[in-house]
């Protein structure tokens, strides 16, 4: 983590942010380093569990005009070492100060990794924000006339920022509804945008879009033996890249292909570990009845063919309901909250996670059949969707070809939303349009991977792991959103990935040998363990936390629920409990959840 407090100029004006930024991350197993020089206060935070050191962070240079303070890290430094006339194993900040000097901002298209990157020219009185390609690592910066501020904890900056006690409504309302997930809850308080870098001189702010996505054309040449021996070779490269043997590493397991995948391809390049835990959020105690089959079974069949040790949450009601208090660090990402902390007892602090391959590499016919259709491959089209039975290829054409097209939202997906906004009041109900064009509305494959760039669910999720897993000190790796798989999918042609007749062919032919075949043939992508412990565990929760509904009611916050409706539904469960309920217990956790995040946040 890092933070800081660059002035432009040198009549410094009003109160500094500095004391309450470095503030917000001390904690017994965290150490904040300071870094100052003349109008700059700054520093970088090390968790004693993780292997960096302040050479990892840290990096000045007086005689060369540049200081360089970094969280994350640079995977392809060796194949430019040469080219820039670097030493092997120079460290990330000194790698960056050197290739900044000699390349300006523009260096960072050139670079692979995870990163935000602040770099400062002290004489030059300019400053630079970085954040990498994909947006794995969060950054955010507030501007405060002739001073910027910057955190790569959001939730942090935005508490020490002024205006904070004015929270953005529509932050809060992230579950309900459909929002720009950019959306912070101090609206002086930016996050710096994927692909993008800033300068902050006397003469202002600049923000530059430093790797634009949609530049990139389809490549009309592929062949689909090509396209999966260089995705193969393109998948194994972003793993070992990514392979770091100072730390202790496991993986996210699950029943689907992409983690299997990549729990597999990891733990081969850790063959000294000797114990490689793979960590899911099915419950290891909970077994409910009547489910259509055990998702558990297929992991430990994985775990066994690949040398894995499986572990199942040991999420319970009491550890439930104390991490929903914690919304303020997890993002209401409660089983992530319990992996992280199951990890950090058995000493794990690398996690690889498969997040990020449903949307492009392990893509399933999302956006294929649109271009099959639209581009009047009109056989395999038909091939792919048998009119017989009817109604079943208009229900299909209908909601994954034409509403995307015209912008219309399926039916199922308009009744969800209508019901998440149940405890809405009325001017609060509706979506954002803007965001729901980039998720569910698009003429083209192509079209659909830049809306779910541009959507930001894919970083929102990252933020808050890397974030609220710098506390509990593990670190997070994402393989499948290395750049060069997401610049590769969008050159592959759809007619190439239809020639295939399974679903999300490209992972089913590169797992060949790598999963047990009842793996990698397995098409659920639901977890019915998981999913009825959660049911559960929302419940049992609400059902207590229904007693504090007098409290959130006082809170000037939640001024957009409708309370009324929320007791009224509460009433109709004390009379009737055995009636279907599950929007209300939803509700009321998540509730409970915003309302504590209140409290954490002005407190």
């Amino acid at each position: 983590m890092i933070f800081g407090e660059f002035t432009a100029s040198s009549d410094k004006k009003g109160t500094s942010l500095f004391n309450d930024l470095q503030g917000i991350f001390k904690g017994e197993d965290i150490t904040v380093n300071l870094v100052q020089t003349q109008d700059f206060s700054g520093g970088f935070c090390l968790h004693s569990r993780l292997p960096y050191t302040g050479g990892d962070m840290y990096h000045n240079d007086p005689g060369r005009d540049i200081l360089v303070l970094m969280s994350g890290c640079i995977y392809n430094k060796p194949e430019l070492y040469p080219f820039f006339n670097i030493q092997p194993e120079t460290p990330d900040p000194a790698f960056i100060a050197a290739v900044f000097l000699r390349e300006g901002p523009g260096f960072a298209e050139k670079l692979n990794g995870d990163f935000t990157i602040f770099i400062l020219q002290p004489e030059k009185k300019q400053a630079y924000l970085f954040r990498d390609h994909l947006g794995i690592r969060p950054m955010a910066y507030t501007i405060l006339g002739d001073r910027i501020c910057f955190s790569s904890d959001i939730m942090g900056l935005c508490r020490t920022c002024p205006g904070k006690e004015i929270m953005d409504g529509n932050f809060l309302m992230t579950y309900f509804k459909s929002i720009d997930l950019r959306t912070t809850p101090n609206q002086r308080v930016t996050k710096l945008l994927p692909g993008h870098y800033l300068r902050f001189s006397e003469s202002g702010i600049e923000l530059v879009r430093y790797w634009d996505p949609g530049k990139i054309k389809v490549d009309r040449e592929l062949s689909y033996g090509r396209m999966l021996s260089e995705l193969k070779s393109l998948l194994w490269d972003a793993v070992q890249i990514r392979c770091d043997q100072r730390f202790v590493a496991g993986a996210h397991m699950s029943g689907g292909i992409d983690s299997g995948v990549i729990s597999a391809l990891v733990r081969s390049s850790y063959p000294r570990q000797r114990t490689f835990h793979g960590f899911s959020w099915s419950s290891a105690n909970f077994t409910p009845n009547n489910i259509p089959y055990d998702e558990r079974e297929l992991i430990k069949k994985l775990c066994s063919m690949a040398g894995v040790q499986p572990v199942f949450s040991s999420m319970n009601i009491a550890d439930f309901q104390r991490i929903v208090l914690y919304y303020y660090h997890n993002q209401c990402y409660f089983f992530e909250h319990k992996t992280e902390e199951q990890a950090q007892s058995l000493g794990t602090n690398l996690i690889f996670s498969g997040w990020g391959g449903d949307d492009f590499i392990s893509i399933d016919h999302t956006g294929i059949d649109s271009d099959l259709l639209f581009g009047l491959n009109l056989r395999r089209f038909f091939h792919r969707n048998p009119v017989i039975p009817f109604r079943k290829f208009l229900r299909n054409v209908l909601s994954y070809v034409i509403f995307p097209a015209v912008g219309l939202l399926r039916p199922g997906v308009a009744r969800s939303f209508k019901i998440y906004a149940r405890y809405l009041k009325g001017p609060f109900k509706r979506s954002e349009r803007s965001v729901l064009k980039d998720f569910y509305f698009y003429r083209s494959r192509h079209g659909l991977h830049l809306g779910l760039l541009r959507f930001y669910h894919l970083q929102e999720r990252c933020e808050s792991e890397i974030i609220n897993g710098f506390r509990h000190g593990v670190e997070y790796r994402y393989p499948m959103l290395d750049k060069r798989i997401i610049e590769y999918m969008l050159r592959v042609p759809s007619v190439i990935l239809a020639q295939s007749d399974h679903n999300r062919p490209v992972l089913r032919e590169v797992s060949e040998g790598l999963l047990p075949e009842e793996f990698r043939w397995h098409w659920q992508k639901a977890d019915p363990v998981q999913f009825a412990h959660t049911e559960y565990l929302f419940k049992e929760s609400a059902i207590v936390f229904m007693n504090e509904v007098g409290d959130w009611k006082a809170n000037p916050d939640l001024g957009f629920v409708d309370f009324d409706l929320l007791e009224k539904d509460i009433r109709e469960f004390n009379r009737n409990p055995e009636r279907d309920h599950k929007t209300l217990f939803i509700a009321v956790v998540y509730l409970k959840a915003i309302h504590e995040f209140t409290r954490t946040y002005h407190g």
